[in-house]
């Protein structure tokens, strides 16, 4: 093994195996997403796809911080323009497969945080049995919907979450609809769901 060989426990076949190239792919990831990625949002990316190991992840970001090609602020990672540079000048050397893959799942997972935040969810634990999800909507200074659901078992109340996380707006304006009597509100999200 040589000294840029990267261990590749986790990695599936196609993925990253030299140090250097792993340090790239962190400079491609964030120079195109523009926006400050936190670790937990690089390492599921990069370690949740599958692209690089955990470990040779950690080593990399470590490196490109005291190489000032990336800066964390806050527990926040973005690049430099020092960082950009070698990005666009070596982003070709990876393979385009991994760039897309790593690309495309730091989209959704930045986009799943994104919705997060606005589609406020918390689960409690009833005495008398079951769980309580509570959905919340808000904006900025006011809350746009809110509901409580009774939940038979904690799997239901985390799939049911999960749920609103991803469809807030949607289920917010099927309720609307319902309410005003507006057909057109929630039967474009409905048949989108019976298609799926």
């Amino acid at each position: 093994m040589d000294n840029n060989s990267a261990f590749t426990a986790g990695v599936r076949f196609g993925g990253i195996s030299d140090r250097t190239e792993i340090k790239i792919l962190v400079c491609y990831l964030l120079s195109n997403v523009n926006q400050p990625v936190s670790a937990q949002q690089i390492i599921d990316t990069l370690v949740g796809q599958e692209l690089v190991n955990y470990f040779e992840l950690q080593d990399a970001l470590s490196h490109l911080s005291q190489q000032n090609l990336i800066k964390e602020n806050n527990g926040l990672y973005s690049i430099t323009k020092e960082g950009i540079d070698i990005s666009h000048q070596l982003e070709k050397a990876l393979p385009y497969s991994v760039r897309e893959r790593a690309y495309k799942s730091v989209i959704e997972i930045l986009q799943y945080a994104a919705l997060k935040k606005q589609n406020q969810t918390s689960i409690t634990t009833l005495s008398e049995g079951g769980y309580n999800l509570n959905c919340t909507i808000s904006d900025k200074d006011f809350i746009l919907f809110s509901c409580d659901i009774h939940m038979p078992n904690e799997k239901s109340a985390l799939l049911a979450q999960e749920k609103f996380i991803k469809h807030g707006h949607e289920i917010f304006k099927c309720v609307l609809g319902i309410t005003t009597d507006n057909p057109k509100m929630y039967k474009s999200f409905l048949e989108k769901q019976e298609e799926e």
